[in-house]
């Protein structure tokens, strides 16, 4: 039988059974008058063709309403947080004939102390669910191991605990990231010198996002037996004098270092600086889809990014957490791992047309499972 919860009904059901409409219901609702032998095979034909019952009609007339809640950064205009933002609300608007009421609780990812009180506040608001970016590891567990212990389901984004208990995690394949990236930039070639540029956390620690996609970069280097010395230096997100007096120092020291690598979001940064410099001997390589890591790429003082639809796999996430609160249904797959795509000046475009399209398309199967 075809499992497609796309096309599914009630009257799918009946027919592949043999049985009435009103039988289906019956089975549906555990109520009496039919038989084990019936109500097995009723069963086994809605878990083969993926039928999902309509049960937002009860829902809405119990008045029962969940409460999520996403426990995120601070963010400014243009940041990857922006897109973590978009999903969220994107899930709320596709699911808005359902009582959900998602809270955002905001802190600073570069306090431990601000990521601590945002946990706390989560646990007293009594959440159904929780999304989180576990950036900060030990406080993140202490969370969700209370959060386990009272039967509330996670969803991880952008990184995982994994000797944890939740429900799904959403994102990119970091390590594999790193090693990707790596690829890109040597592809055959001897490099004798780079230059990372890294984020400056303040006191916080590295997270584990930067931590895995570093390790995966190394790993290439020395899998390949490469010989490259690597220049680590850190950009301050939101010091654009500190930023300049960096580059200006390292590239007047080292100019013939023509390779740079940053292995998270903020390669506008460093572009913004190439084009303002009128530099064009560089070649830098970046992550994320941001407006303006993109206009880098188009404006070519950005080489290649490798990015993922962020804002599409939050989306995912909260419709996972959103479907196992309303139907007791899990996700088919645990940690959701997605395709490392990668852009340049050439193809950039076309990928955000394509990814506008993949959005009404999640639009429009949510929009089936929710009328």
């Amino acid at each position: 039988m075809e499992n497609n919860s796309k096309f599914a009904t009630m009257d799918d059901v009946a027919r592949l059974s043999g049985v009435s409409k009103g039988t289906v219901d019956r089975v549906l609702h555990d109520r009496s008058g039919v038989s084990e032998k019936t109500k097995k095979k009723v069963l086994e034909v809605i878990k083969e063709i993926g039928y999902m019952p309509n049960v937002y009609a009860s829902i809405l007339s119990q008045k029962r309403s969940y409460r999520i809640i996403a426990i995120m950064p601070y963010f400014q205009k243009g940041d990857y947080w922006e897109m973590v933002y978009d999903g969220i609300m994107a899930s709320l608007e596709q699911n808005k004939n359902i009582h959900i009421d998602i809270d955002i609780i905001y802190y600073n990812q570069f306090d431990v102390g601000s990521f601590s009180k945002a946990c706390s506040h989560t646990l007293a608001l009594d959440p159904n669910a929780v999304l989180i970016a576990p950036i900060y590891k030990k406080e993140a567990s202490a969370l969700v191991s209370t959060l386990s212990e009272l039967s509330v389901p996670v969803v991880y984004i952008d990184t995982k605990l994994d000797n944890s208990n939740y429900l799904a995690y959403y994102g990119m394949p970091l390590y594999a990231s790193g090693y990707l990236a790596a690829h890109l930039v040597f592809d055959g070639k001897e490099i004798p010198e780079i230059v990372n540029f890294n984020v400056d956390r303040g006191g916080a620690a590295p997270n584990d996002s930067m931590i895995n996609r570093h390790k995966g970069f190394l790993a290439y280097i020395e899998e390949h037996g490469l010989k490259c010395k690597i220049y680590d230096f850190s950009m301050m997100p939101y010091d654009f004098m500190y930023n300049i007096k960096l580059f200006e120092s390292f590239f007047s020291e080292h100019p013939q270092v023509k390779h740079i690598i940053t292995l998270n979001s903020r390669a506008y940064i460093i572009s913004e600086w190439l084009e303002m410099r009128g530099i064009k001997d560089k070649k830098l390589l970046g992550f994320d889809m941001l407006e303006k890591n993109m206009e880098g790429l188009r404006n070519g003082y950005i080489s290649v990014l490798i990015a993922e639809r962020t804002a599409l796999h939050v989306q995912q996430g909260m419709q996972a957490l959103i479907n196992f609160l309303v139907f007791k249904k899990k996700p088919v797959i645990k940690d959701n791992l997605f395709s490392m795509d990668v852009l340049n000046k050439y193809n950039v475009d076309y990928y955000v047309a394509s990814n506008i399209k993949e959005n009404v398309e999640q639009e429009n199967t949510t929009s089936v499972l929710t009328e």
